[in-house]
Formats: structure tokens, C-alpha cells, sequence
């Protein structure tokens, strides 16, 4: 999968997935995700909660957005330097994302998975008493394939990287294929690089990573 470069990190820097990059994702997943929900207007999740400022971009217009509001397929959630969002996904997935953060959720069908768009920090969560489900995670740096899991995505030490805490990630750019594992990361040196080697991260580096997403591990 092409990578398209973007400014690291944030709302503002502009970059969305290209429609040829979402189309890519879900026939990776099979023909059946390929079918939108019969109304553009049905819930596929809800807000949970939110800190600091947090916007709701819909039909091209930024919006307000406050805990229990319905989520949306195109809707784009994006919150500033000091905002933090909590957002669930068919009452089941649940997703942390972080300060300077954006996540557009470019399809999604209940039970079956769908295609979320994401540029800053987020954590993931999905209990795995669940049956799998496939979704895919784009970024500007590679496409993270999941299936029922709990993973951290965004800035560490500087890089963005994807740490998976437990469960079974695939990290695929520039052509390269990882796959992330219980206790496992991996990071990129730059936008358009393959990801590095699969390596295991110490207590610290999780619990700063989680921590930029007021997530306590």
C-alpha cells in the first residue's frame, strides 16, 4: 500500500486518505464491506466523553459536539492542544484519541468492520471476549490491519509508532508487512518509510504512550 505523506501529526496539517486509498482498504477486507449502510445518516457510534476542545466536522461543516451525540459515517472528530475524546463504536469498540488528534471514519458496518482514518495519537480497544472483526486503521504512515484487539497508534519518542498490548496487529508500508504482537512495537523513521523491526517496548515507553491518550495501563 502507498503511503501519502503528510505533516506529522494533528487536525490542521491537512491530509485526509485519498478515495482510491479507502477503496484499497476495505477490498483488502472483502466484498461485503464494500456495501455503505442503506442510510448515510445511520449511528455507527456515539461520543462517550470529552476534555479540552473537540470539534465535529459533518458535510463539510465544523460543528459542536457534546457526550452522546451519534456518530456518523464521513464524520471527522478533531480535537485541539488540550482536548482528549472518547468515542464508541458499535457499543463495543472503543477508542481513546488523543490531544492534536483527528479521526474520520471512512466506513463502517456493525459486526463486520470498516475503514477509520486517524492522524495524531489514539489507543484502540476492542474486548476480546468479541468475535474478530476487520477494520483498518490509515495513516500517513502505513495502514494497520486489526482484528480484535488492543493497540496504541500515534508519537513515541518522537516517531509514530503502533504498540500493541495485546492481540495481533498488521503494519504495512512501502510494501513491508510487521506483525505486532502482546507487548510488541514498531515505529517509522518518516512518512513514506517501510516500518522498523518488530521490538518490544519497555514499561516506560507504554505508560507515557497511553498516558498521551488519559489512558491509565
Amino acid at each position: 500500500m502507498s503511503v501519502q505523506q503528510r505533516p506529522p501529526f494533528g487536525p490542521d496539517c491537512g491530509w485526509r486518505p485519498s478515495r482510491r486509498q479507502v477503496v484499497a482498504a476495505l477490498a483488502l477486507m472483502g466484498a461485503g464491506a464494500l456495501v455503505r449502510p442503506a442510510f448515510a445518516n445511520v449511528a455507527v457510534g456515539k461520543v462517550v466523553s470529552l476534555e479540552g476542545s473537540v470539534a465535529l466536522e459533518r458535510a463539510r461543516t465544523t460543528l459542536g459536539i457534546s457526550p452522546q451525540d451519534p456518530l456518523l459515517i464521513d464524520d471527522r472528530v478533531m480535537t485541539r492542544e488540550d482536548g482528549f475524546a472518547l468515542l464508541l463504536l458499535d457499543d463495543r469498540t472503543q477508542i481513546n484519541l488523543g490531544a492534536s488528534s483527528d479521526l474520520t471514519i471512512d466506513q463502517f458496518i456493525v459486526e463486520q468492520g470498516g475503514v477509520i482514518s486517524v492522524g495524531g495519537a489514539m489507543l484502540f480497544d476492542r474486548p476480546t471476549e468479541l468475535p474478530p472483526t476487520n477494520i483498518s486503521i490509515l495513516t500517513a504512515f502505513g495502514r494497520i490491519g486489526v482484528r480484535g484487539t488492543r493497540f496504541f497508534a500515534g508519537p513515541s519518542k518522537g516517531k509514530f509508532s503502533v504498540f500493541v498490548d495485546h492481540g495481533s496487529v498488521s503494519v504495512t508500508a512501502a510494501g513491508v508487512e510487521r506483525i505486532v504482537s502482546d507487548g510488541e512495537g514498531v515505529e517509522f523513521a518518516a512518512p513514506g518509510d517501510p516500518p522498523g523491526e518488530v521490538v518490544k517496548w519497555g514499561d516506560a515507553r507504554i505508560a507515557a504512550a497511553f498516558a498521551s491518550v488519559k489512558v491509565a495501563r
